[in-house]
């Protein structure tokens, strides 16, 4: 069903990177959800009043507020799609994460909502009437959430969306919710015990828990989250592919919504090449890892000089003490300033963000008692760099 949801509704569908494609995507998902939720509610309220079981009643209101996280998402993705203007010159990607902030916010409002009605059905029971017509409600409402699950997380895999991986979650907490509904109006028919209350506060803690977790995902994501380690490493290799760039750092990627990155790195060359000859090489670059990796790409270009021996020694000494003090430890930007009393090596160090003020303290005097051990000229001038 959703292959084919996807190739009669989507067109270009495996342009994922497309802003008008990844709106396509999320107006289908947002479309199927309304219809879906909206049908669940109706019927499940309606079994609800038939027998007077306040769970079922709440559980199809609970497929209401899908229904609303639905047009929410709807909302997002299209908003989301909006191209950039002046005051927004990296466009509205970042809607979308606010839009999956929401649906988690719902998703922990309904999760409390159902802690309140199953704790008051603990502290004042109700007798409630069988009918087949309630199993078979709730049944069918397992199924069609199990399936709106694997739909949405296969449409938000395909276009990497924070919102719809939530609404993914968000219909499997619902396959819970109403299987706890079920299993504790079958047992208190044939038990003649009601479990209804309590079935509904422990899916109510399940509930809570997958919108917490969900708004974590996307909090992250609007936070700044830190770039995947893989793409990190495939733009590196990309850049160092070039015989001219002989090494990468300061790399950064600042993430402004699913599908539209902006990549900013410093690049060492040789100094004594050709200055415009470098610059041809650094625009080739930039050229080419945008059409390769589609993101915006800023190249720093840092000159050094590689051919003088007695620098080339200093900086294999000072590589040399870092990687004695902690193999995660690198070095860049290395210049020496040479003096008949005084040697200024002038470096940066890129550290872990495990190491706290406390460390980068005592990090700095480590460094400079080595170096003065093996040389009392020496006088090193260090900027520490976070490692991505």
């Amino acid at each position: 069903m959703t292959n084919f949801l996807i190739k009669h509704f989507i067109p270009n569908a495996s342009d994922v990177k497309s802003p008008a494609v990844r709106q396509r995507y999320g107006v289908v998902s947002g479309v199927v959800g309304i219809l879906c939720n909206a049908l669940l509610c109706t019927a499940k309220i309606a079994a609800g009043l038939l027998t007077g079981a306040v769970s079922i009643v709440a559980d199809g209101i609970n497929n209401l507020s899908d229904g609303g996280s639905c047009v929410v998402s709807l909302l997002g993705f299209k908003m989301a799609g909006k191209p950039a203007d002046d005051k927004h010159p990296f466009g509205h990607g970042r809607i979308e994460y606010v839009a999956g902030l929401i649906v988690s916010f719902i998703i922990v409002l309904m999760g409390v909502e159902l802690a309140k009605t199953s704790l008051d059905k603990i502290f004042h029971p109700e007798e409630i009437s069988f009918s087949w017509i309630t199993p078979a409600v709730l049944g069918i409402s397992i199924l069609v959430k199990l399936w709106m699950c694997f739909f949405n997380r296969k449409m938000g895999d395909k276009i990497d969306s924070a919102v719809l991986r939530a609404t993914a979650m968000d219909s499997l907490s619902d396959v819970a919710a109403t299987s706890a509904v079920l299993a504790g109006f079958v047992i208190g028919y044939w038990a003649r015990v009601n479990l209804d209350g309590y079935l509904g506060v422990l899916v109510a803690l399940f509930i809570l828990y997958t919108g917490v977790s969900t708004a974590k995902g996307t909090l992250d994501l609007l936070l700044g989250e830190a770039p995947d380690p893989e793409f990190v490493k495939q733009i590196q290799q990309e850049v160092l592919s070039y015989p001219e760039i002989i090494g990468v750092h300061d790399l950064i990627v600042h993430n402004y919504g699913p599908g539209h990155s902006v990549v900013s790195l410093h690049a060492e060359v040789p100094c004594d090449v050709d200055i415009l000859k470098i610059h041809d090489t650094i625009d080739n670059a930039e050229r080419d890892l945008k059409k390769k990796f589609d993101c915006e790409v800023v190249i720093h270009m840092d000159p050094i000089d590689v051919n003088d021996e007695h620098i080339n020694a200093l900086r294999e000494q000072v590589d040399g003490v870092l990687r004695g003090i902690d193999e995660k430890l690198s070095m860049h930007d290395f210049r020496v300033v040479d003096g008949e009393r005084q040697i200024n090596l002038i470096f940066d160090v890129v550290v872990p963000f495990s190491y706290d003020d406390e460390g980068k303290r005592r990090l700095l005097m480590t460094i400079y008692d080595d170096l003065k051990a093996i040389d009392q000229r020496f006088n090193p001038v260090v900027t520490l760099d976070h490692a991505m």
